[in-house]
């Protein structure tokens, strides 16, 4: 399909018949074509200067998370030099690797912060059904995510072989064969847990789950701003107590203890079944980013600038929160620490707090403030097509970090330099791979999605191409990963 799109679409530039274009059965065809998806990766809706800072914040949390995950899975294979990594537990570079789940909460925060800012600029339009919204959410990311679990489930298991390869990747297809419906549901962070596919994929219902909730509170907000935010601040507030109950109640650790014994079996973990992957514990960055939605919205017109002095206050009070966050989760790996259930609490409750609104504070000021370096390093143009491949980036990553630690002929040493090397090779992998998804499934689904959406507006006037087509699917396109 995706042969026969591209050579018609070549094809016909050299046919001067104009009818051909609007015939509904070319305009599906032409969905396929990799010269039109090619056209489409580089566009950048820049209607909101402000927002463009989010293409290289993406790029940037995809590549910590990869490496991040390339420590664990090379950690969990066993290393020979296991003192060093243990004195790493308590050090400040090493949290950037065992502290480093804050970057998933960023994905979160962004998350929140677009789909906000996107429903409301929607509303201002026109209202449209709040069910054909979360349809139009599950069509954008289910098709490549299908994808991917199919071929887990499949061809996973014979794309290669090694020591360990029936250990690690035979039980990972096994549970993808048996629990693909409840990635498909947006379910698997609550049922089937301990045989979830795709370890990872646990973002994807918690992000799903979320959007449901932001397009109820964005209405309500649209029809009664008092209302609605009063109780998005208490939703937030709830989200932010929820975290403190489980894990008072259960005696849970404050940070999810990345040691070997953890990373070898995450899925059987209770920390990763109770207070890891559940929705209504990891809600609140979401909910903080859609109160930053919601101010971005507000100003999306406002040509005003934050003062040079309050830029820099906000800027280096935010760096420090985003800190603290990362560097302060050494102290529970301190073999003198002595367990407390409130402090416990506290900290895993606070601390996503903490990295959420640092956050926000950085890409403020980069958009309103003065910190052009910022804003220029993140609005880069190279980013926006790197942007879009991340989401296909993150459902891959873990394939190619799993075939290389099955393959493996025994325990190494790891240093750091090893680490960031091997991470480089994950993230060149996997964003050829979302390069191919986004080409052969993602770009057309969302096209074919487009089509159907927009058939009025085609028939009366020439159509616009399809990579500069406004649709009101771009309300749930680019709003999570």
């Amino acid at each position: 399909m995706v042969f026969l799109s591209t050579l018609y679409d070549h094809l016909r530039n050299y046919s001067n018949d104009k009818l051909v274009e609007r015939s509904p059965i070319t305009s599906l065809l032409l969905t396929f074509s990799l010269k039109g998806n090619l056209k489409k990766l580089p566009f950048c809706d820049d209607t909101n200067q402000a927002l463009t800072i989010l293409y290289g914040m993406r790029v940037i949390c995809i590549c910590m998370i990869i490496m991040d995950h390339r420590f664990g899975t090379h950690l969990a294979s066993g290393v020979l030099n296991f003192d060093m990594v243990e004195n790493q537990y308590r050090s400040p570079v090493g949290s950037m690797f065992f502290h480093g789940d804050v970057f998933v909460d960023s994905f979160f925060i962004l998350s929140g912060l677009l789909g906000t800012y996107c429903l409301l600029s929607q509303y201002d339009k026109r209202f449209i059904n709040p069910g054909l919204l979360v349809f139009m959410r599950y069509i954008r990311l289910t098709p490549v995510y299908a994808m991917v679990i199919f071929y887990y489930a499949t061809y996973f298991k014979y794309s290669g072989n090694g020591p360990m390869w029936k250990t690690i990747i035979y039980p990972e297809v096994e549970d993808c064969r048996n629990n693909w419906w409840t990635n498909l549901l947006y379910i698997n962070n609550y049922v089937n847990v301990d045989k979830i596919c795709m370890v990872h994929s646990w973002y994807l219902p918690c992000d799903f789950h979320y959007f449901m909730i932001a397009v109820i509170l964005c209405i309500i907000i649209y029809k009664n701003k008092r209302a609605g935010l009063i109780i998005l601040s208490m939703v937030t507030f709830v989200s932010i107590i929820i975290p403190f109950l489980i894990i008072y109640l259960y005696q849970r650790s404050a940070v999810i203890y990345f040691y070997p014994d953890f990373l070898r079996m995450p899925k059987q973990q209770d920390d990763f079944i109770i207070a890891y992957s559940k929705s209504h514990a990891r809600a609140s960055p979401y909910f903080i980013g859609m109160i930053a939605g919601y101010i971005y919205y507000k100003m999306r017109d406002s040509e005003k600038c934050l003062k040079k002095i309050y830029s820099h206050i906000i800027l280096l009070g935010s760096l420090v929160l985003m800190i603290s966050s990362i560097l302060t989760g050494v102290i529970f790996y301190d073999p003198k620490y002595e367990y407390s259930p409130v402090d416990s609490a506290l900290y895993a409750a606070i601390h996503r707090v903490a990295w959420s609104v640092g956050t926000i504070g950085v890409l403020y000021v980069a958009s309103y403030g003065h910190a052009k370096l910022i804003y220029s390093f993140l609005s880069w143009k190279p980013w926006v097509p790197i942007s879009k491949l991340v989401y296909g980036a993150y459902l891959t990553h873990m394939q190619f970090q799993m075939r290389a630690v099955a393959r493996k002929g025994g325990s190494d040493s790891i240093t750091y330099f090893d680490i960031i090397s091997y991470s480089l090779s994950d993230i060149v992998l996997a964003f050829a791979a979302a390069f191919v998804l986004y080409l052969a499934v993602e770009a057309p689904f969302r096209n074919i999605f487009t089509l159907l959406l927009v058939p009025s507006k085609n028939k009366k006037k020439k159509p616009k191409p399809i990579e500069n087509q406004e649709s009101v699917s771009e309300v749930t396109c680019d709003s999570h990963l």
